[in-house]
């Protein structure tokens, strides 16, 4: 009775590692892993996220909990423009799963799309290491930084 139209990404291990670090500061990106497609792009992402720390320090969480806490991660990791020259931060977060997600890597296939008036949006089919498990969607407000 299951049918999925979305496709599966490349596992971790099929990827490479990313210093999240050398786009993005700060101690949130410092805590995660990243693993990416070589043939990323701005705006176009495959990748690959575990969180080095748990959700809640001594506590064991659900492989949903796990997952749902890095969604907010893909505005990040597909960046169409350079975040020390312009900022879009997502206003909101959809997150929609069609069946529970198992422990480990979550995967991320992305895309950011920003139009000529300021507005954007992030879409992305997550993943487990066992195939797609749903979508997330981010509305993002796009701004040049001041003095960039």
């Amino acid at each position: 009775m299951a049918g999925v139209e979305l496709e599966p990404i490349p596992g971790p291990d099929e990827m490479q590692p990313w210093a999240g670090a050398d786009t993005w500061e700060g101690g949130y990106i410092e805590g995660l892993e990243f693993r990416v497609d070589a043939e990323r792009r701005p705006g176009r992402t495959r990748a690959w996220i575990r969180a080095l720390n748990p959700l809640v320090h001594g506590e064991t969480c659900s492989p949903t909990a796990d997952l749902v806490r890095l969604a907010d991660t893909a505005n990040g990791i597909a960046v169409r423009v350079s975040p020390r020259a312009w900022m879009f931060p997502n206003v909101d977060l959809s997150v929609h799963l069609f069946r529970e997600p198992v422990r480990g890597w979550v995967g991320f296939d992305t895309r950011v799309t920003m139009g000529p008036t300021g507005l954007g949006l992030t879409s992305t089919t997550l993943h487990d290491e066992r195939g797609p498990v749903g979508r997330a969607e981010q509305i993002l407000t796009v701004r040049r930084l001041d003095g960039a």
